[in-house]
C-alpha cells in the first residue's frame, strides 16, 4: 500500500552543497521532509533506522570517501537490500558509478532539470508526483517549465535567470552576494549561459524589470552596492506600518508554540 509523502522516510546523502540544497528543496517541494546527510558517518549515526528509510538519494558520490571507504558499498551495507537507492551521478564519470541494477541518472545543471530527474527516478520505483509549484505571495514559480506566474502574467525565464530568482525567493529578506549565487549555479558552463553567470548584475536588472519586482506585487528586489542583493516582502513591511503592535499570547498546538513560517519559506501550492 502506498503511503502519503508525509509518512515516507526519505534520506539524501550528497557530497556537494549545491546538490544537497537542490535535493532538499526538490523533495520538500513535492511534499517530503528529507533527512540530509553530508557524509557516511552522519548516515551511520541513524544506526538500525537506516534500514527503515523508504528511499535514499545519493548525489555526486566519490568512489572513496576521505577515510578511504567505498561509498556505494558502505551505503548499501548500511541500509540493507530492500531500500531503493536513487543515484544522481557526476556526468564526468569521475565519481562513483552504481551497478546497472540500481536506479540512476546523470547529475543535472539547473534546478528545474534536477526536479525532472527526481520525478523520473521516483516514477521508476512506482511513485508518481506532479511537477512542483512554489508560491511566495503573488508569485508562483514552476521549476520544471521555468515559468513565473504573477498578476495574471506568465513569464518564462532562461535557466540562469530562473535559478537566480529562485535563490532570491528562498533567501527572501537576506543579503545574497554574487559568490553565493554563483555557488548555486552549475560550474563549467560555456557559451551564453557562462556569460549570464559572469554578469549576474545584468541578470538582476532583467529580473527586476520582467518580474515587476519593484514594490508592485508585494516584493522589491534591492541592489546593495558592494554587498549584494536582497528580495524584500513589501506586504509584510506595509502591514507592520499600518497595524499597531499588539502583545498577543502565543498559540499552542500539540504542546508547542506555533510560529509563522520564515519569509523565505514558500507556502505549498494548492
Amino acid at each position: 500500500m502506498d503511503r502519503s509523502a508525509a509518512c515516507r522516510r526519505v534520506g539524501v546523502l550528497a557530497y556537494t552543497l549545491r546538490t544537497r540544497e537542490y535535493a532538499r528543496r526538490a523533495f520538500r517541494s513535492i511534499g517530503y521532509a528529507p533527512l540530509v546527510f553530508v557524509s557516511l558517518d552522519e548516515l551511520f549515526e541513524l544506526g538500525a533506522s537506516t534500514s527503515r528509510l523508504d528511499l535514499l538519494l545519493i548525489g555526486d558520490p566519490p568512489p572513496l570517501d576521505m577515510r578511504g571507504r567505498p561509498v556505494l558499498a558502505e551505503v548499501r551495507e548500511a541500509v540493507g537490500p530492500k531500500v531503493p537507492l536513487l543515484h544522481v551521478c557526476s556526468p564526468s564519470g569521475r565519481g562513483a558509478m552504481p551497478s546497472p541494477t540500481e536506479v540512476s541518472a546523470a547529475s543535472t545543471r539547473f534546478f528545474g532539470d534536477f526536479c525532472s530527474t527526481i520525478l523520473s527516478l521516483l516514477h521508476v520505483i512506482g511513485i508518481e508526483k506532479a511537477p512542483p509549484r512554489l508560491v511566495w505571495g503573488a508569485y508562483a514559480l514552476e521549476p520544471v517549465s521555468r515559468i513565473v506566474g504573477f498578476d495574471g502574467r506568465q513569464v518564462r525565464l532562461d535557466p540562469v535567470s530562473f535559478d537566480i530568482a529562485l535563490e532570491l525567493f528562498f533567501r527572501a529578506g537576506q543579503v545574497v552576494n554574487k559568490k553565493t549565487l554563483t555557488l548555486m549555479l552549475p560550474p563549467g558552463e560555456r557559451g551564453a549561459e557562462r556569460n549570464r553567470i559572469a554578469n549576474i548584475g545584468s541578470v538582476i536588472k532583467e529580473l527586476r524589470s520582467s518580474l515587476r519586482l519593484r514594490d508592485l506585487h508585494g516584493w522589491n528586489l534591492e541592489t546593495l552596492p558592494h554587498l549584494g542583493y536582497r528580495l524584500v516582502s513589501t506586504e509584510s513591511r506595509d502591514h507592520r506600518r499600518s497595524v499597531p503592535a499588539l502583545r498577543r499570547p502565543p498559540r499552542y498546538a500539540l504542546g508547542r508554540a506555533c510560529r509563522p513560517a520564515a519569509a523565505g519559506e514558500p507556502r505549498p501550492a494548492r
